[in-house]
């Protein structure tokens, strides 16, 4: 079972040609996160998919095109999946909160997922280096425009959005990469609480205010 349904935009399951990159990818998807983007082959992803050499090159011309568009297709779902999961509360703090738990979220249900995301992109080289940017961007943005939000509505004083969501998601990367590498790290959602009231309460939401915020955790 892949680690991650890929919803792949303008492809019907009937398509043989869209069905087939699916499933590159979500076999990409399993391969990567469990040999890393350099341990891995693209006879391993097609031998996990089960379809030839042919058809995967067809969509995709070497290794490094393959793992760039996981990349890119897991950031995007990602952060849809966050803004579903945002969608259903309304006030700054919660929406802000939603923002921040649903990634620790689907790290926590996707460790592989998290390894490509946090790690791999990280370390697969100077090549990858606009797909970095790519995916920090993706999540950053994510969380300014929240920010922005919470300025809009007077919750937050007016500050500079965009660095500290930045900052935000910095910290966030922190954190997830050091419990990716240390098997002994504890629950990553156990680190969640404190995580939240420093972010929360360095944007001036107040620590009553934090703890009225229901933890789903």
């Amino acid at each position: 079972m892949p680690l991650l349904s890929l919803r792949l935009p303008g492809r019907a399951s009937t398509d043989r040609k869209g069905a087939t990159r699916r499933a590159l990818l979500e076999a990409a998807l399993n391969v990567f996160g469990e040999k890393g983007y350099h341990g891995a082959a693209v006879d391993d992803i097609v031998d996990r998919a089960g379809r030839s050499k042919g058809a995967a090159y067809f969509h995709f011309p070497s290794k490094a095109a393959i793992f760039r568009a996981l990349v890119r297709e897991l950031a995007n779902q990602l952060v849809n999946s966050i803004q579903r999961k945002m969608d259903d509360v309304d006030s700054p703090a919660e929406r802000l909160d939603a923002a921040l738990l649903g990634l620790i979220d689907v790290f926590v249900r996707h460790r592989s997922l998290a390894r490509i995301v946090l790690i791999e992109v990280a370390g697969a080289g100077r090549a990858f280096s606009d797909d970095l940017i790519f995916v920090r961007r993706q999540f950053a943005d994510l969380i300014e425009r929240e920010l922005d939000r919470a300025v809009e509505t007077g919750a937050i004083a007016p500050c500079d959005t965009h660095l500290i969501a930045t900052a935000w998601f910095g910290a966030l990367n922190e954190v997830a990469v050091h419990w990716l590498h240390d098997p002994d790290a504890g629950s990553l959602h156990a680190s969640y609480p404190s995580l939240r009231q420093l972010l929360l309460q360095s944007v001036g939401f107040s620590p009553a205010e934090v703890d009225r915020v229901p933890l789903h955790a």
